[in-house]
């Protein structure tokens, strides 16, 4: 898979979770922060780090985020 295929997820105790920008993409929320033309550092190096989520709830998140790829086709 490449670089530009997968998207870093940061948690607030600093484990990553390197995901498929597709899945990645079922949040809006990620979606503006990677996709947007101001210029943000999320876009330039494809990482997202969440300062006040804890990595259990992260791998949740990432988790939620594969489930919804699929059932939502």
């Amino acid at each position: 898979m490449k670089r530009k295929d997968t998207v870093k997820l940061i948690s607030a105790d600093e484990m990553e979770f390197v995901i498929d920008k597709d899945a990645v993409m079922v949040s809006q929320t990620i979606r503006n922060l990677l996709t947007s033309p101001g210029g943000f550092a999320e876009t330039k190096l494809g990482e997202v780090t969440f300062p006040e989520i804890s990595a259990v709830i992260l791998e949740r998140i990432c988790q939620y985020f594969y489930w919804a790829l699929q059932y939502s086709r």
